[in-house]
C-alpha cells in the first residue's frame, strides 16, 4: 500500500496531518506514506513519525499555475500511489490527487472518489483521521513530532549555559490579528524569568529586536533561523508561548508544556492534551475567523488587546510548576 496525503496549506497543518500519518503507516506497516507539502510544511513533514517521502508542491512560486499543477501532478502519478487522502477542500488539492492516479481518493475536495462533507465545526485532528478511518486505518489524535538529529549540535551550542528556565516565546503569527504586541511579550518575559529564546522566521525579526529592546534583559534572539533549528530549540525548552501558529504546534507535538494565545481564532478546533493549555478571554466577539482576519472586524482586537500579559504568565508558569521545571521569577 502507497497513500499519499495532499495538503499543501501552513505550517501547523502539516503539524496535524502526524495522527493520521501515524495511523496509516500502523494499518500498513511495509507501505509507504507519501506527503504533498508546501516548502514551509515540509520540513516539519519530514519529521512526522510514519512519513516515508515528502513532496514539496511550491503553489505560489516554482508550482505555481496550471504547468505546475501539472509537473507535481506527473511526480505522483510515477510514485504510483494506491489511496490518497485530501483533508484540503479545494479544487487544486482535489486535481493534485486525481492527476496522482491513485485509484481510491477520499478527501473534502473535488475530484475525490470518496468526497465526504467537512464539518467545520470538528477539530483539525478530527477532519484528518476521519479520512484515514474511511481508509480503514483508524487512530488516536495525540500530535507527535520528532526533534531534527542533525540539529541537536546547533541547539546545544545556541543554548549552552542558558539558565533556566529556558522559555521559548514565538510572537510572529501569519495573520496580524493574531499578534499580540511587543510590549506584551517584553513584559511576560520578565515575569518568567529564565531564558527566553525569540523563534519565528525572518518576517518576526523587527518585533523580535523591538521586544529585546523593551525586555530590559537580556533575550536570546533566533529569529530567521530555518524550521528544522527553530524545531531543534524548541524541543529543548521547559515552555513554549505564542500564538495560534505553526511553531506553537511544532511544541505541542513535541511534547513541551505549551500556553497557546487564542484571539480572533477557535479554541475548540484544537484537542489539548497534558501539559497544554489555551489562553483566551471568551469575549462574546470570539472567536470571528478560522485563521484570523486581516483586521478586527469590529475595530477594537480587544481579544489581544484586553488578554494582559499577568495573566498568561499565571497559565504559564502552572505549567512550569506542573512540569517540575524550575523558575527564577513568578508572577505576581
Amino acid at each position: 500500500m502507497h497513500a499519499l496525503v495532499v495538503h499543501p496549506a501552513f505550517l501547523g497543518d502539516t503539524v496535524f496531518l502526524g495522527p493520521a500519518v501515524r495511523a496509516l503507516k500502523a494499518r500498513w506497516p511495509g507501505g509507504r506514506v507519501t506527503l504533498v507539502v508546501t516548502p514551509r510544511g515540509a520540513p516539519a513533514a519530514r519529521l512526522l513519525p510514519g512519513c516515508d517521502q515528502v513532496v514539496v508542491f511550491d503553489k505560489r512560486r516554482a508550482d505555481a499555475g496550471p504547468g505546475g499543477l501539472w509537473r507535481t501532478g506527473r511526480r505522483l502519478r510515477e510514485l504510483a500511489p494506491d489511496l490518497a487522502l485530501v483533508p484540503h477542500r479545494s479544487l487544486r488539492s482535489g486535481l493534485l490527487a486525481w492527476l496522482s492516479g491513485a485509484p481510491r481518493r477520499i478527501g473534502y475536495a473535488p475530484l475525490c472518489s470518496e468526497r465526504l462533507r467537512l464539518d467545520r465545526s470538528r477539530p483539525f485532528v478530527e477532519r484528518i483521521l476521519r479520512l484515514a478511518e474511511r481508509a480503514g486505518a483508524p487512530g488516536d489524535a495525540a500530535l507527535s513530532l520528532s526533534p531534527p538529529g542533525e540539529q541537536a549540535a546547533y541547539a546545544g551550542r545556541t543554548l549552552a549555559g542558558a539558565a533556566r528556565p529556558v522559555v521559548g516565546i514565538v510572537p510572529g503569527a501569519e495573520w496580524a490579528t493574531k499578534r499580540w504586541g511587543a510590549d506584551r511579550w517584553a513584559e511576560l518575559a520578565r515575569l518568567l524569568g529564565g531564558t527566553t529564546v525569540l523563534l519565528g522566521g525572518p518576517a518576526d525579526r523587527e518585533l523580535a529586536a523591538e521586544i529585546g529592546r523593551r525586555a530590559g534583559r537580556p533575550v536570546l534572539d533566533t529569529t530567521g533561523n530555518t524550521i528544522e533549528e527553530a524545531v531543534a530549540l524548541l524541543a529543548r525548552c521547559d515552555l513554549v508561548v505564542g500564538g495560534d501558529t505553526g511553531l506553537v504546534h511544532c511544541a505541542r507535538a513535541l511534547g513541551r508544556p505549551t500556553a497557546v494565545l487564542f484571539g480572533p481564532t477557535h479554541v475548540d478546533r484544537h484537542l489539548f492534551g497534558p501539559g497544554e493549555v489555551p489562553v483566551s478571554l471568551g469575549l462574546a466577539c470570539q472567536p470571528c475567523h478560522d485563521h484570523g482576519p486581516r483586521t478586527c472586524p469590529l475595530g477594537h482586537h480587544d481579544c489581544m488587546v484586553r488578554l494582559e500579559p499577568s495573566r498568561v504568565a499565571a497559565a504559564a508558569g502552572a505549567l512550569l510548576d506542573g512540569a517540575g521545571a524550575p523558575r527564577l521569577n513568578h508572577p505576581g
